[in-house]
């Protein structure tokens, strides 16, 4: 009763990707890598230039990526590297 790793079937309901149907998909993609690039340097130029508390900071960064994953909703397929939107 072991796991068959050769067969092709994901569980029913699971996401996969419709460029190559594979299972290995996870949040992410390029608009959401802007945003983490995007908050690093407003990180640096608000603790070093403006001299602000860097867990302050640190919390309003999480709390942005957080937001951000809810309001891009982007997929990348871990195989293919396509990316897409759910819906």
């Amino acid at each position: 009763m072991g796991r068959d790793d050769t067969s092709s079937a994901t569980i029913a309901g699971m996401p996969t990707c419709p460029s190559c149907d594979s299972g290995k998909i996870r949040r992410g993609g390029m608009a959401i890598w802007l945003v983490y690039m995007a908050l690093i340097a407003f990180a640096i130029v608000a603790t070093l230039v403006f001299q602000l508390n860097a867990a302050i900071v640190a919390g309003i960064m999480i709390a942005v990526v957080v937001i951000a994953h809810i309001i891009f909703n982007q997929r990348v397929c871990l195989d293919c590297g396509h990316q897409w939107r759910p819906g």
